[in-house]
C-alpha cells in the first residue's frame, strides 16, 4: 500500500528575469520514505526547495500539504507547517553554545527555560543517536557535529517533512554512515525525508525514490529508486549517455627511482593553517590523492606546492632541487602547473576577458613574453579545441560566467600548458556529470604524458578512481598514505578520523 503524501508540488514554476529555474515542475514527498532529488547544478533543485521552505515564492503552481493547498511564505511558515531544511552551507552561529543555536530555531510554543531546552535536547539526542553536548561552544566542534545539531534543530521545532541539501559533502565516511542509520530510524518513524545529493552511490544506499530535473524542467518523476540503473539515472541528468573512463594505464610505477616532487617535513604553525611536517614524495607518470575533510590543511599545502607561501620549516624539492617558497614565478618557471581551489576568488581578474586571462597565464607561465590578447584568444580556442572541455567563447567577461564555467577555462588553460608537475585542487567541483567525467579523463592522460600530478578532493570516489596513491590529511599532518589497491572508503574514513600524537 502507498504510503501517505505529506507534502505535493503541482506545476511549480519559478523565473529569475529570462531564466526559468523551475517550469511546471511537479513532485511528492511521502511519509517513511527518503525521496532522491537528483539534477546538475542548475537544474532547479535548490530553487524548488525553497520555494518548500518559504524562501522564494512560486509565481505559479500549488503546494499541498497533507492535500490541503497552502501558502508558504516564509521559512516561519514551513517550521510551523511541519517542513524542516538543513542547508548544504550550515546556519549555525559558532559564537554560541548547542542549545543555544537549537532554541533559536524553535517555535515560540516550545521555548522554555535553557534547563528545560537542555533536557530536550539530551532526549532527542539519545531518541534519534544524534550525540552532542548541549553547552558546547559551537566553534569546537567538528562538521560532523554541526550536521547533527542541524538535524536536532529541525527535529525539535516539529519537522515531519526533512529536506537536506548535500548532506554529506562534508563528512566522514563514518559520518555518513551514522547520518544514514539516523534517517534510517526517522524513515520508520514516518518522517517524509528528501536528500538532494549528485552521488548516485548514496542513492542506492538510501532512497525509495527518485526525482530527476534537467533545465528547470521534470524530467523522471517519482518514480522508484531501484527501476533506472546508473547510466539511466545520469542520461536523464545530462541529456545524453556519458561513457566511462577508459580503463587502460600503465601501470605505476612505471620510472621509478625518480621523483618530480617532494614535499619534505613542511611544516606551518599559524593556527587554523598549520601544516605538522608534511612529507611525500610524487613520481613522474603518478597521481597521489590528498584526502580529509575541508579545512585540515589542504588549501595551506597547496599553496606551499605551488610557491604562493613559503613553509616555516621544511623543503619543496623540485627534480631534486630545493625551490624557495614564496615565489610562484619559480615554480611556474621549474613547470609547476595549479588549479586554484577556488578560481571565483583566487582566479579571476574583475572586469577582463577569458582572452586577456589567457594572455596574463602565457605570460606567467613563460610561454610567450608578450601580452598579446588578439593572438592569445586565438590560441585559446586552439586549446580548448585539443582539450575538449565546453568552454564560452574567448571574449567573455570572465567573472560574469558561472563557477562552473570558470573552472573549465582553468581548466583548458592547466591542462594545455607544458610542464612536469600539476597541483589540481577540487577540479569537478561544480561541474556536471559529463564534464566530470571527461576532466577525469585529462588528468589520467596527463599521468600517461609523465606529470607528476597531487590531486587535491573531498571526493573519495573521485580520488579512488584516478589516483595511483592516497595521502590523507587530518588537522594539518598526513595519516596514512595508502596504495590504490589497499585504499578504500573505510581505509579511508579510519585515517581521515586518525590523529598523530605531536612530536
Amino acid at each position: 500500500m502507498n504510503a501517505a503524501v505529506l507534502l505535493e508540488v503541482h506545476g511549480l514554476s519559478k523565473s529569475f528575469g529570462p531564466v526559468h529555474a523551475n517550469d511546471n515542475v511537479s513532485f511528492s514527498i511521502r511519509a517513511g520514505e527518503v525521496h532522491a532529488l537528483l539534477g546538475e547544478n542548475g537544474a532547479g533543485k535548490s530553487t524548488l526547495v525553497k520555494q518548500l521552505y518559504g524562501v522564494y515564492q512560486p509565481d505559479s503552481g500549488e503546494i499541498t500539504l497533507a492535500g490541503s493547498p497552502t501558502r508558504i511564505d516564509s521559512p516561519a511558515t514551513a517550521r510551523a507547517q511541519g517542513i524542516g531544511l538543513v542547508f548544504q552551507d550550515m546556519r549555525l552561529i559558532p559564537a554560541l553554545t548547542v542549545w543555544e543555536n537549537i532554541a533559536l530555531n524553535l517555535p515560540s510554543t516550545k521555548r522554555q527555560k535553557p534547563t528545560d531546552i537542555k533536557a530536550m535536547i539530551v532526549e532527542a539526542s539519545a531518541k534519534w543517536g544524534l550525540p552532542v553536548e548541549p553547552n558546547a561552544l559551537v566553534a569546537d566542534l567538528s562538521v560532523g557535529e554541526w550536521q547533527r545539531i542541524e538535524l536536532l534543530k529541525v527535529l525539535l521545532a516539529g519537522a515531519n517533512v526533512l529536506i537536506l541539501d548535500e548532506p554529506t559533502s562534508v563528512l566522514t565516511p563514518s559520518e555518513v554512515g551514522a547520518l544514514f542509520a539516523v534517517l534510517t530510524d526517522l524513515r520508520a518513524a514516518g518522517v517524509g525525508i528528501v536528500i538532494i545529493t549528485h552521488k548516485l552511490r548514496e542513492v542506492r544506499e538510501i532512497a525509495d525514490r527518485v526525482t530527476v530535473l534537467r533545465g528547470g524542467k521534470t524530467i523522471v518523476s517519482d518514480v522508484p529508486a531501484d527501476t533506472l540503473t546508473d547510466p539511466e539515472l545520469i542520461e536523464a541528468m545530462v541529456g545524453r549517455s556519458v561513457p566511462a573512463l577508459e580503463s587502460s594505464r600503465t601501470q605505476f610505477p612505471p620510472s621509478l627511482p625518480a621523483i618530480e616532487l617532494a614535499a619534505a617535513s613542511l611544516t606551518r604553525r599559524d593556527g587554523t593553517s598549520a601544516l605538522r611536517s608534511v612529507s611525500f614524495r610524487v613520481h613522474p607518470g603518478e597521481i597521489l590523492g590528498i584526502a580529509g575533510v575541508a579545512g585540515n590543511g589542504q588549501e595551506e599545502l597547496v599553496d606551499v606546492l605551488t610557491g604562493v607561501r613559503a613553509a616555516e620549516d621544511g623543503d619543496v624539492m623540485l627534480n631534486d632541487h630545493v625551490v624557495p617558497g614564496g615565489q610562484p614565478g619559480g615554480f611556474k618557471a621549474r613547470g609547476v602547473i595549479s588549479v586554484v581551489p577556488d578560481p571565483v576568488r583566487q582566479f579571476v581578474v574583475p572586469g577582463m576577458s577569458i582572452a586577456q586571462h589567457a594572455a596574463l597565464w602565457e605570460v606567467a607561465h613563460g610561454e610567450h613574453t608578450s601580452y598579446a590578447t588578439k593572438a592569445a584568444a586565438r590560441r585559446f580556442t586552439e586549446r580548448a579545441a585539443a582539450v575538449g572541455l565546453p568552454v564560452a567563447p574567448s571574449h567573455r567577461v570572465l567573472e560574469e560566467l558561472s563557477g562552473g564555467n570558470i573552472q573549465r577555462v582553468l581548466l583548458t588553460l592547466a591542462f594545455s600548458t607544458p610542464g612536469s608537475v600539476l597541483v589540481v585542487s577540487y577540479p569537478t567541483r561544480g561541474l556536471d556529470v559529463a564534464t566530470t567525467r571527461d576532466t577525469r579523463q585529462r588528468l589520467l592522460e596527463a599521468r600517461e604524458r609523465g606529470l607528476a600530478i597531487v590531486l587535491v578532493s573531498e571526493d573519495l570516489d573521485e580520488l579512488l578512481e584516478v589516483s595511483d596513491r592516497i595521502a590523507v590529511l587530518n588537522e594539518g599532518s598526513i595519516t596514512g598514505i595508502l596504495d590504490r589497491s589497499d585504499a578504500d572508503r573505510a581505509a579511508l574514513g579510519d585515517l581521515m578520523t586518525r590523529l598523530v600524537e605531536a612530536a
